[in-house]
């Protein structure tokens, strides 16, 4: 899924775009500590997703805080390590129709619909807002994941899971300087 720049992070410059073009980050320069990580906005993007309850835009809000916060939690101490503020965005939905779905595998077609999500997440600086690591990322659920053509928000939710497991990996290891 190609991504395009929504606005949501606060600089696009520094971005290093991915061979295929559905990803684009920008690692930190410098080591963060995990201890010293805060949440802040994590959000769907008002426009997107209009195919969606309330109740299933925040679920796939909440998922995405979750597990910013349970990878977050997961990255080795460094108590050397600055400071960073998270933000998040959902910035693209892509939902499957279950029903089409099972009618193409009853006709023996197989799953017709896939669908994904596209996200921008950043770490910034607490104290001056400098933007400390980035990435943006379209990814459609995998082909060969059955249970994503047969659930509405489940190709959302394993862009969200790949997502926040990846932004986190710009965090642990920094780039070279």
């Amino acid at each position: 899924m190609i991504t395009e720049k929504s606005g949501f992070l606060s600089s696009y410059s520094g971005l290093t775009a991915g061979a295929d073009e559905a990803q684009a980050i920008r690692r930190a320069h410098s080591g963060i500590d995990p201890a010293r990580v805060q949440l802040g906005e994590v959000i769907m993007q008002a426009g997107v997703g209009v195919a969606l309850s309330s109740e299933e835009r925040n679920q796939l809000a909440a998922l995405l805080r979750q597990q910013l916060q349970q990878r977050v939690q997961e990255m080795p101490k460094n108590p050397a390590g600055q400071a960073a503020v998270l933000r998040a965005a959902i910035t693209k939905v892509e939902t499957v129709s279950p029903g089409l779905n099972t009618v193409g595998t009853l006709l023996l077609i197989g799953p017709l619909d896939r669908g994904g999500a596209a996200l921008e997440i950043e770490a910034v600086d607490p104290v001056n807002g400098a933007q400390l690591a980035a990435m943006k990322l379209g990814h459609y659920a995998p082909i060969s994941d059955l249970r994503a053509r047969f659930s509405k928000l489940e190709p959302t939710e394993i862009a969200i899971r790949k997502a926040a497991k990846d932004f986190v990996a710009l965090l642990e290891a920094p780039a070279a300087k």
